[in-house]
């Protein structure tokens, strides 16, 4: 056993492809070795990649394949042998058989199967080298690593995503023997291109991280990166300000450079005046430099780069950086200008020159039909109607504006400063950048009910009409972004406690659509409710980490799809299941299911208990604790305190463990049962209020 190391080294990989090529790689080649029993499953290699390089190292891998036994089936015993008899004269199916097989007759075994009886043989199956599995392995792995576009280079054949230029392959300090891509492995690996390009020798596979260090790379992702946040957090204190340290823009740097050395630059202030989100998504976006912000968190004149070499004259590489970034401002500049002749309420007619979908129209038309939707969700969130109609007319304005057709990611952003510009309320203007809130996962929500009622808006029309065309999200495509739509509305009404009646809404859509002459030819309100269903599911069990069986039990109820009540039922039930009396109501109401099933089928129950008709304590003790505890559960549930209801529903614990054992529920008597099954499906209607107990799972 010995560390092995592979590597490929290649011209500079686009960033967004370093990380996923190399997992990848590992993932390939580590399968196959598994699967050669050369390395224990749970021995996971270390991957490395820089914008030249993908490489793998695992700690401990054989040098060759043990040898297997493997059965070998022949021809039917009956067609083995010419007489019939075993161990007679072979037949010519038999002696074909052993020829192949490379084996004799004294090696034979019979096997019985399904079938009959079989002749066959235990052959030694020499294993394989390392080489000769990686060999077989690593062109398999190339072939289907994640990449944009292959590409061909000289005269070659082969095709990658950039250039190969090298290919070292260790097994301890043995070169592998291993060729892919026109190349043959050997130990040497390159440095940095400027600094300390080699080759360099490595002498194990254990030395390479220190090899390559010392020819200035820092091969290792997660140690760059560390680098890189360090790095621009002191260049930024030292200018007096802290960066903006957006994860993506981290993470690009770090696949862009293989010895980061931050330096700190400066733009002139009259930039200032250009809204801050603007310059920051220009020096991210287009020169991968992190703003900096003083101590009140706004935006200074100045940057932090992250170059791939040590300069020997610093301020060169400052102020080549500093004469980049000035005529993109200058850019950006012109068009903040621009867009200050035309107020954003002016923009609006422009809307119906901009497609939304072909069947839906454009997004003026999609902008009418929210206002329409604002009237009916401004009520239920709390928010003015008439700002919330207001917002919803701006929202989309400013996707004619020159700044955001330059720097897409101002949509919304841009729309607030025209707002506030033109003298709208500080709500409207910025409900008309926070409707698109939460834009990724995690992201923070809308934060008033004007922004929260357009958010609902924009997001209602898209699920209903896209759905009502048929389009609705296959396997993993969802081009209309609907599963993050549905997850936004579930988000808002969760984190934003907010009381909303999705089957309900999802009509109110349906009908908005139906007013402004729009057929919905493929429109299933229901489907669509079991598509936010299902997300709700997803996110109650994932983000808010309540157990799945709870949520089932909750979602089996015939309630309305209120994501903030499943919530609230959820979360009590979680806390009621951690009690004892959660596992015998559990229990019984599985019999309770079973009986009343059974009364469906054929047994009648009473529609109320008769009283004279209890012949048992435990009957008439379990009657008198559910009519006791009635009230009390039905204020709970109408207060929506579904914890408060289901400790009431603890004290039943007792009277129906107590029934269950001195009962027989399926008298002979037709009324005594009637009367007993009517009994039970009072105790099931209360017990089950809040969510299905006879489907959460034993604890």
């Amino acid at each position: 056993m010995a560390e092995l190391l592979i590597e490929l080294g290649c011209e500079e990989l686009p960033a967004a492809s370093c990380v996923p090529m190399a997992q990848a790689l590992a993932d390939g080649l580590h399968a196959a070795l598994v699967a050669a029993s050369l390395v224990e499953e749970s021995a996971r290699p270390a991957t490395y990649s820089t914008p030249r390089r993908l490489a793998v190292l695992w700690s401990e891998v054989g040098e060759q394949q043990p040898d297997a036994i493997v059965e070998r089936r022949g021809p039917a015993v009956k067609a083995a042998w010419q007489d019939g008899q075993v161990g007679g004269t072979p037949s010519k199916a038999l002696a074909g058989f052993l020829s192949s097989a490379g084996a004799s007759v004294d090696q034979l075994i019979t096997i019985e199967t399904p079938k009959g009886a079989w002749v066959a043989v235990n052959l030694v199956q020499p294993g394989r080298s390392l080489d000769q599995v990686l060999t077989d392995a690593f062109t398999d792995t190339l072939d289907t690593l994640p990449m944009p576009r292959r590409m061909r280079w000289g005269g070659e054949a082969h095709e990658f995503l950039r250039p190969v230029v090298w290919l070292l392959a260790l097994h301890g300090s043995r070169v592998v023997e291993l060729e892919a891509l026109g190349l043959t492995a050997g130990r040497d690996t390159h440095g940095h291109r400027v600094h300390s390009p080699g080759p360099h020798a490595v002498g194990t596979a254990s030395d390479y991280p220190d090899v390559l260090r010392t020819a200035r790379v820092l091969a290792d992702v997660a140690e760059r990166r560390a680098c890189i946040v360090d790095a621009v957090a002191k260049a930024a204190l030292a200018a007096g300000g802290s960066p903006v340290t957006d994860d993506e823009l981290v993470d690009e740097v770090t696949s862009l450079v293989e010895w980061p050395v931050a330096l700190a630059g400066r733009f002139e202030e009259r930039f200032l005046g250009i809204p801050k989100e603007a310059l920051i998504q220009t020096m991210q976006e287009n020169q991968r430099y992190f703003a900096l912000l003083d101590k009140s968190g706004e935006l200074m004149p100045g940057f932090v780069t992250v170059a791939n070499l040590e300069s020997a004259d610093s301020a060169v590489v400052i102020d080549g950086n500093e004469r980049v970034i000035r005529p993109r401002f200058d850019d950006t500049m012109f068009f903040w200008k621009q867009d200050a002749h035309v107020a954003l309420s002016d923009r609006l007619p422009d809307l119906s020159r901009v497609l939304f979908e072909e069947t839906l129209g454009s997004v003026g038309d999609k902008v009418a039909r929210m206002q329409r939707l604002c009237a009916v969700i401004a009520p239920v969130v709390g928010a003015d109607t008439a700002a919330a109609k207001q917002a919803a007319s701006l929202a989309k304005c400013d996707l004619g504006s020159e700044i955001v057709k330059e720097l897409a990611k101002m949509q919304g952003i841009a729309g607030r400063y025209y707002a506030l510009r033109d003298g709208v309320a500080a709500d409207v203007a910025a409900a008309v950048e926070e409707h698109y809130w939460p834009k990724k996962a995690g992201a923070a929500l809308p934060r008033n009910p004007v922004a929260t009622t357009v958010a609902l808006a924009d997001r209602l029309d898209t699920l209903v009409g896209i759905f009502g065309i048929g389009r609705k999200p296959t396997g993993a495509k969802d081009p209309f972004a609907l599963r993050r739509a549905a997850i936004a509305v579930i988000r808002i009404a969760v984190e934003g406690q907010l009381s909303l009646d999705l089957d309900a809404l999802i009509q109110e859509t349906a009908k908005v659509y139906a007013g402004a002459g729009v057929t919905l030819a493929s429109l299933d309100t229901q489907d669509i409710s079991r598509f936010v269903q299902e997300r709700l599911r997803v996110h109650l069990v994932s983000e808010e980490q309540l157990p799945a069986d709870v949520v089932d039990a909750v979602l089996a109820k015939p309630i309305a799809l209120d994501p903030f009540d499943v919530c609230r039922r959820a979360r009590a039930i979680a806390r009621f299941g951690e009690e004892a009396a959660a596992v015998s109501l559990s229990a019984a109401g599985k019999r309770i299911d079973n009986l009343l099933a059974k009364s469906a089928a054929g047994e009648s129950a009473n529609d109320r208990v008769d009283l004279s008709v209890l012949k048992e304590d435990a009957e008439r003790d379990l009657h008198a604790a559910i009519e006791s505890l009635k009230p009390s559960v039905a204020s709970a549930m109408q207060a929506g305190d579904y914890a408060a209801a289901m400790r009431e529903v603890a004290g039943l614990a007792v009277p129906v463990d107590r029934f269950f054992d001195d009962v027989m529920v399926m008298a002979e008597e037709p009324a005594v049962r009637a009367n007993r099954l009517a009994l039970l499906r009072d105790l099931s209607e209360l017990a089950n209020g809040v969510a299905d107990l006879s489907r959460l799972a034993p604890r």
